[in-house]
């Protein structure tokens, strides 16, 4: 499964599709079209909170044959839970620079993904990559918008690990 963060959903959704970010993600997904894709339910709340479409904001609500929407439930929870603990105890130049709020979304969101056994996440966010990186979690971080993005995910192994699911 491939999780969508949502600077991807609002690249996919209400960018130029001649812009090389847009080709990019769309190049991705084509080639990523036997794995589920997924939307956090944070992902979906902050993009419905900045998109003046009702109509598209709420279409992202209902079951759709392209996105699983996952929740935030218990099992998220406890691995978001996990995740923020440990990356807690990471001495602070190691440490995502991005307001603490913006973190634990980013955890949020990290944690619905080592829930629901994601393999990858789609994402522009520097701080969501910091903290998969930094706690060498089970996840491999797509940035779509990186001209190096084909060799990105030529280049990145994504290692089995027990140890956050």
């Amino acid at each position: 499964m491939i999780i969508l963060d949502t600077n991807a959903l609002i690249t996919l959704l209400m960018k130029d599709k001649d812009q090389a970010e847009y080709k990019n993600l769309v190049a991705f997904l084509n080639q990523a079209k036997n794995f589920s894709m997924a939307l956090p339910m944070p992902v979906i709340s902050e993009f419905i909170a900045g998109d003046d479409n009702e109509a598209r904001s709420l279409s992202l609500l209902k079951p759709n044959a392209k996105f699983k929407n996952l929740d935030f439930d218990a099992k998220a929870a406890l691995s978001a839970a996990k995740v923020y603990r440990e990356y807690r105890n990471l001495p602070k130049n190691r440490r995502s620079a991005d307001p603490r709020q913006k973190v634990k979304v980013d955890i949020q969101i990290i944690g619905i993904a080592l829930a629901n056994n994601a393999t990858a996440i789609i994402s522009h966010d520097q701080g969501l990559k910091t903290v998969v990186n930094e706690l060498g979690l089970a996840l491999a971080v797509y940035d779509y918008m990186d001209n190096n993005y084909f060799e990105q995910m030529a280049s990145v192994v994504v290692v089995e690990s027990n140890k956050f699911q």
